[in-house]
């Protein structure tokens, strides 16, 4: 006999949740979902490339629906500023949604030290966005 680590029911319950959030997000599937029924827990990875502007425009996307919204960002020791998004998702699910870009493309607007971790907001990450943008077509 086994011994399952977290009941069924609590994973079905957890897939069904990340199920519904990837059908009604406005956005390519995933790369990578990953569910952790002991602490109601889902992480998604988008799949949307290296583009700065397209990744952060995809992390803003995959959260839009989550409450309680806080960030981290952090240059990387292999050069990038990997940015993590998190906030309470359907019947209190933890949502954790996280992606990743070369940081030589934000150097101009995002001072961080190899290894510096910082908070960020969604309101800082559109902006971001949008400096980067601009900086394209100048």
């Amino acid at each position: 006999m086994t011994m399952a680590l977290a009941p069924l029911e609590g994973a079905a319950k957890l897939a069904a949740i990340a199920t519904r959030i990837i059908r009604e997000t406005p956005a390519p599937e995933p790369a990578s979902v990953c569910l952790t029924p002991g602490t109601s827990s889902i992480s998604i990875q988008p799949s949307v490339g290296r583009d700065p502007v397209t990744v952060i425009g995809s992390l803003l996307v995959w959260t839009h629906s989550l409450t309680g919204l806080h960030g981290d960002w952090w240059r990387t020791a292999h050069e990038s500023l990997h940015i993590t998004l998190r906030g309470r998702g359907p019947s209190g699910s933890r949502v954790c949604v996280y992606d990743a870009f070369p940081y030589s493309l934000a150097r101009k607007h995002v001072t961080l030290r190899k290894g510096d971790h910082e908070t960020v907001t969604p309101d800082e990450l559109y902006l971001l966005a949008l400096e980067i943008a601009k900086g394209d077509h100048r």
